[in-house]
């Protein structure tokens, strides 16, 4: 179970969000704070594995809750939810340690598979904040030459260069123990990068994702 706390100065939204995140079995909503100054309270306090913060709040807004609430933990993932994609916002919130950035107009199964990103160790990135910086001079996803961007359910993924070789591997119909001898690895290794692979692309087996890979022409 993922659980949730809610940052934004709107009740009626805090109370909207939270029905419709209670109707998703693997999130559960263990709090509520209507500014950074509770936020912040709430992420020491409470059993915590994802806020969800707003930007633009009374007292202390947004982006110095998440600068305090990373500094005292960085094991707690932080998925912005705003009604602004400004790109000095977005670049301030990935840069002072944010997980993720989507907007308000997100669809509830979309926001909480970024939820759920997040929680897995992924950056998630929502395809309009994306298309807001494609033109402008910053971009929100950090980025290396030993990673492959893609897109899924229109959020940004990192695959790394590892994960790359293992999806060409699995697209060529080889099996984990040829893999294995490869890749100098063992066995059992293998087939967890085949499993967080999977899972990172929300998928359900690697029939999809061969089928996926091929499609999206992560592979020759």
């Amino acid at each position: 179970m993922i659980k949730v706390l809610l940052a934004d100065d709107q009740q009626l939204f805090r109370d909207l969000l939270s029905f419709m995140l209670t109707n998703i079995d693997d999130i559960e909503v263990v709090g509520k704070a209507k500014n950074g100054d509770e936020a912040i309270r709430l992420a020491k306090t409470e059993a915590v594995d994802v806020i969800l913060m707003d930007i633009e709040m009374p007292e202390t807004n947004g982006i110095e809750a998440i600068r305090s609430i990373k500094a005292y933990s960085e094991a707690i993932k932080i998925l912005v939810l705003s009604s602004s994609s400004d790109i000095d916002n977005v670049s301030d919130a990935i840069d002072l340690g944010a997980d993720g950035y989507v907007l308000k107009d997100i669809k509830t199964e979309e926001l909480a598979n970024a939820i759920r990103g997040v929680h897995s160790g992924l950056e998630v990135v929502h395809k309009n904040v994306r298309e807001q910086f494609n033109q402008g001079k910053k971009r929100p996803v950090r980025k290396n030459r030993d990673k492959t961007l893609v897109t899924v359910h229109g959020f940004e993924i990192e695959l790394s260069k590892r994960d790359i070789e293992v999806i060409q591997m699995i697209v060529d119909g080889k099996t984990n123990k040829e893999m294995a001898g490869e890749l100098f690895l063992a066995e059992g290794r293998v087939r967890n990068i085949i499993t967080e692979i999977i899972s990172k692309l929300m998928l359900k087996d690697r029939t999809q994702l061969a089928v996926f890979a091929i499609k999206n022409k992560l592979v020759t």
